[in-house]
């Protein structure tokens, strides 16, 4: 009886094979998912006002780059190279995450100059101006810093006329290498942002001139 022949091509089945079953076989990384949070209660006032005539505003839905509008992490690595964190993902749009935190860090900051902060889908609340903001940046590496790039404006809600136009720019630093570091430090950058949006409208409709 003559011995198999073992030809190249049957090794290369073979490969395919094997390589086959460990795909289908072999265990997937769990995925996690993280959320941008907003300030903690220790951080923000809890007085609650119930003036009827306070300013109201409305925040429209955050608007980001294209880049960012996916459900994986995007990982900076050089200003160059970007990575999708393909078992690191946002728990929902990062567009949605970023409006309600906003929305709550600015209701709690500016609750005491009786200014309201409501989410512009809302359309039984009458408004008096409306704001607008677009993050055209916020990445960063593990390890590293996190940067948030974002262009605001708040308008008059009937006349649509511009009262202010603000681009801002921040940096934080990411505590370890691990994506809940780099999440928490995109938080961070959001707080920043938050508390010089509330400090401009303050001056503006308020009066108040105090950082």
């Amino acid at each position: 009886m003559k011995g198999f022949l073992f030809r190249p091509k049957h090794l290369a089945i073979m490969i395919c094979w094997l390589a086959l079953v460990g795909c289908l076989g072999g265990p997937s990384a769990p995925t996690n998912f993280y959320m941008l949070s907003p300030l903690s209660s220790s951080q923000t006032r809890t007085i609650e006002t119930t003036k009827e005539d306070r300013i109201r505003i409305g925040l429209e839905t955050v608007v980001v780059a294209e880049y960012l509008n996916r459900n994986e992490i995007v990982v900076n690595l050089d200003n160059t190279v970007y990575k999708l964190a393909e078992f690191n993902q946002w728990a929902e749009p990062l567009s949605d995450n970023l409006t309600r935190v906003l929305a709550q860090n600015l209701a709690n900051m500016l609750r005491d100059d009786f200014i309201g902060v409501f989410f512009s889908a809302d359309s039984s609340i009458p408004l008096d101006y409306r704001l607008e903001i677009d993050v055209i940046r916020l990445d960063g590496n593990l390890g590293d810093q996190v940067t948030l790039v974002a262009q605001w404006a708040l308008l008059e809600a009937e006349e649509d006329v511009l009262i202010l136009l603000v681009r801002s720019v921040y940096q934080e630093q990411v505590a370890d290498s691990t994506y809940k570091g780099l999440v928490l430090a995109k938080s961070r950058a959001v707080d920043r942002l938050s508390r010089d949006v509330a400090t401009a409208i303050k001056k503006t409709l308020s009066g108040n001139s105090e950082p």
